[in-house]
Protein backbone atom coordinates (compact mmCIF):
# COMPACT_ATOMS: atom_id res chain seq x y z
CA UNK A 1 0.00 0.00 0.00
CA UNK A 2 1.39 3.40 -0.97
CA UNK A 3 1.51 6.38 1.33
CA UNK A 4 0.22 9.77 0.18
CA UNK A 5 2.89 12.35 0.96
CA UNK A 6 1.26 15.39 -0.59
CA UNK A 7 -2.42 15.88 -1.38
CA UNK A 8 -3.89 18.99 -2.97
CA UNK A 9 -7.69 18.94 -2.95
CA UNK A 10 -9.81 21.38 -4.95
CA UNK A 11 -7.34 24.23 -4.50
CA UNK A 12 -8.39 27.62 -5.83
CA UNK A 13 -6.12 30.64 -5.40
CA UNK A 14 -6.92 34.24 -6.23
CA UNK A 15 -5.18 37.60 -6.34
CA UNK A 16 -6.97 40.60 -4.85
CA UNK A 17 -6.79 43.99 -6.53
CA UNK A 18 -8.84 46.64 -4.74
CA UNK A 19 -12.30 45.08 -4.36
CA UNK A 20 -11.86 42.37 -7.01
CA UNK A 21 -10.41 38.88 -6.58
CA UNK A 22 -9.22 37.21 -9.77
CA UNK A 23 -8.95 33.42 -9.63
CA UNK A 24 -5.59 32.30 -11.04
CA UNK A 25 -5.66 28.64 -9.94
CA UNK A 26 -9.05 26.97 -10.15
CA UNK A 27 -9.96 23.67 -8.49
CA UNK A 28 -6.60 21.87 -8.72
CA UNK A 29 -6.38 18.41 -7.18
CA UNK A 30 -3.44 16.02 -7.15
CA UNK A 31 -1.92 13.34 -4.96
CA UNK A 32 1.72 12.37 -4.80
CA UNK A 33 2.58 9.01 -3.32
CA UNK A 34 5.92 7.96 -1.86
CA UNK A 35 8.35 7.26 -4.70
CA UNK A 36 6.21 9.01 -7.30
CA UNK A 37 7.23 11.86 -9.59
CA UNK A 38 4.68 14.32 -10.96
CA UNK A 39 5.39 16.95 -13.61
CA UNK A 40 3.30 20.13 -13.66
CA UNK A 41 3.13 21.07 -17.32
CA UNK A 42 1.30 24.01 -18.85
CA UNK A 43 1.52 27.22 -20.77
CA UNK A 44 3.07 30.34 -19.32
CA UNK A 45 0.61 31.86 -16.87
CA UNK A 46 -1.36 28.64 -16.40
CA UNK A 47 -0.78 28.51 -12.63
CA UNK A 48 2.12 26.05 -12.26
CA UNK A 49 4.24 28.37 -10.12
CA UNK A 50 1.29 29.65 -8.08
CA UNK A 51 0.30 26.05 -7.35
CA UNK A 52 3.86 25.10 -6.33
CA UNK A 53 4.37 28.23 -4.21
CA UNK A 54 1.01 27.66 -2.52
CA UNK A 55 2.22 24.32 -1.16
CA UNK A 56 4.42 26.15 1.36
CA UNK A 57 2.40 29.37 1.45
CA UNK A 58 5.26 31.33 -0.04
CA UNK A 59 2.95 33.85 -1.71
CA UNK A 60 2.18 37.13 0.09
CA UNK A 61 -1.24 37.40 1.74
CA UNK A 62 -2.63 39.83 0.72
CA UNK A 63 -2.89 40.05 -2.28
CA UNK A 64 -3.05 36.24 -2.48
CA UNK A 65 -6.16 34.57 -1.12
CA UNK A 66 -6.68 30.83 -0.79
CA UNK A 67 -10.28 30.66 -1.97
CA UNK A 68 -11.02 26.97 -1.45
CA UNK A 69 -9.49 23.56 -0.99
CA UNK A 70 -6.63 22.28 1.11
CA UNK A 71 -3.02 21.16 0.84
CA UNK A 72 -2.00 18.29 3.12
CA UNK A 73 1.46 16.88 3.76
CA UNK A 74 1.41 13.53 5.58
CA UNK A 75 -2.26 14.24 6.29
CA UNK A 76 -1.66 17.60 8.00
CA UNK A 77 -3.05 20.79 6.46
CA UNK A 78 -0.40 23.25 5.31
CA UNK A 79 -2.94 25.96 4.46
CA UNK A 80 -4.06 26.10 8.07
CA UNK A 81 -0.67 25.46 9.70
CA UNK A 82 0.94 28.02 12.00
CA UNK A 83 3.99 29.96 10.87
CA UNK A 84 6.07 27.99 13.36
CA UNK A 85 4.86 24.68 11.91
CA UNK A 86 5.60 25.89 8.38
CA UNK A 87 9.15 26.87 9.40
CA UNK A 88 9.67 23.27 10.48
CA UNK A 89 8.39 21.97 7.14
CA UNK A 90 10.04 24.47 4.78
CA UNK A 91 13.47 23.26 3.80
CA UNK A 92 13.40 20.29 6.19
CA UNK A 93 10.57 18.21 4.81
CA UNK A 94 9.60 20.05 1.64
CA UNK A 95 12.17 21.89 -0.46
CA UNK A 96 11.68 23.93 -3.60
CA UNK A 97 14.40 24.60 -6.08
CA UNK A 98 13.25 27.17 -8.57
CA UNK A 99 14.12 27.06 -12.26
CA UNK A 100 16.22 30.22 -11.95
CA UNK A 101 18.02 29.76 -8.63
CA UNK A 102 20.43 32.64 -9.20
CA UNK A 103 17.58 35.17 -9.23
CA UNK A 104 16.50 33.81 -5.85
CA UNK A 105 19.73 35.03 -4.27
CA UNK A 106 19.93 38.65 -3.17
CA UNK A 107 22.89 40.39 -4.85
CA UNK A 108 23.30 42.67 -1.80
CA UNK A 109 24.23 39.85 0.61
CA UNK A 110 27.02 37.29 0.53
CA UNK A 111 26.38 33.64 -0.24
CA UNK A 112 27.35 32.70 3.32
CA UNK A 113 24.86 35.11 4.87
CA UNK A 114 21.97 33.90 2.72
CA UNK A 115 22.71 30.18 3.06
CA UNK A 116 23.31 30.56 6.80
CA UNK A 117 19.87 32.13 7.15
CA UNK A 118 18.26 29.03 5.60
CA UNK A 119 20.14 26.63 7.87
CA UNK A 120 19.59 28.78 10.95
CA UNK A 121 15.85 29.21 10.42
CA UNK A 122 14.97 25.74 9.19
CA UNK A 123 17.49 23.53 10.97
CA UNK A 124 18.36 25.61 14.01
CA UNK A 125 22.07 25.44 13.16
CA UNK A 126 24.57 27.73 14.82
CA UNK A 127 27.01 29.67 12.67
CA UNK A 128 30.01 27.29 12.93
CA UNK A 129 28.01 24.15 12.12
CA UNK A 130 26.16 25.95 9.33
CA UNK A 131 29.43 27.17 7.82
CA UNK A 132 30.69 23.59 7.64
CA UNK A 133 27.45 22.43 6.02
CA UNK A 134 27.54 25.30 3.51
CA UNK A 135 31.14 24.46 2.54
CA UNK A 136 30.20 20.80 2.18
CA UNK A 137 27.23 21.63 -0.07
CA UNK A 138 29.20 24.05 -2.25
CA UNK A 139 31.94 21.44 -2.64
CA UNK A 140 29.43 18.71 -3.59
CA UNK A 141 27.94 20.81 -6.39
CA UNK A 142 31.38 21.47 -7.82
CA UNK A 143 31.97 25.06 -6.77
CA UNK A 144 35.73 25.39 -6.58
CA UNK A 145 37.43 27.14 -3.68
CA UNK A 146 34.21 27.05 -1.69
CA UNK A 147 35.72 28.79 1.34
CA UNK A 148 36.72 31.78 -0.80
CA UNK A 149 33.27 31.86 -2.42
CA UNK A 150 31.46 32.31 0.90
CA UNK A 151 32.23 36.02 0.84
CA UNK A 152 31.16 36.40 -2.80
CA UNK A 153 27.96 38.11 -3.77
CA UNK A 154 25.52 36.46 -6.19
CA UNK A 155 26.21 37.35 -9.77
CA UNK A 156 29.60 35.67 -9.83
CA UNK A 157 29.11 33.06 -12.57
CA UNK A 158 28.10 29.74 -11.07
CA UNK A 159 26.48 26.83 -12.80
CA UNK A 160 22.74 27.14 -12.18
CA UNK A 161 22.32 23.43 -12.78
CA UNK A 162 24.93 22.72 -10.12
CA UNK A 163 23.05 24.85 -7.59
CA UNK A 164 19.81 23.13 -8.55
CA UNK A 165 21.28 19.67 -7.92
CA UNK A 166 21.99 20.22 -4.26
CA UNK A 167 21.07 23.02 -1.87
CA UNK A 168 21.24 23.14 1.91
CA UNK A 169 17.45 23.54 2.13
CA UNK A 170 16.69 20.27 0.43
CA UNK A 171 19.72 18.25 1.42
CA UNK A 172 18.03 16.31 4.20
CA UNK A 173 14.71 15.52 2.56
CA UNK A 174 14.01 11.86 3.24
CA UNK A 175 10.50 11.28 1.93
CA UNK A 176 10.25 14.92 0.98
CA UNK A 177 8.82 16.90 -1.86
CA UNK A 178 10.86 18.96 -4.32
CA UNK A 179 9.00 21.36 -6.60
CA UNK A 180 10.26 23.13 -9.70
CA UNK A 181 7.47 22.36 -12.07
CA UNK A 182 8.40 18.78 -11.34
CA UNK A 183 7.39 17.53 -7.94
CA UNK A 184 9.33 14.47 -6.85
CA UNK A 185 8.39 12.43 -3.81
CA UNK A 186 10.81 9.83 -2.53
Amino acid sequence: MTQTLLAIENLSVGFRHQQTVRTVVNDVSLHIEAGETLALVGESGSGKSVTALSILRLLPCPPVEYLSGDIRFHGESLLHASDQTLRGVRGNKIAMIFQEPMVSLNPLHTLEKQLYEVLSLHRGMRREAARGEILNCLDRVGIRQAAKRLTDYPGVPYSASALRRRTPAGDDCDGAVNATGIINCR
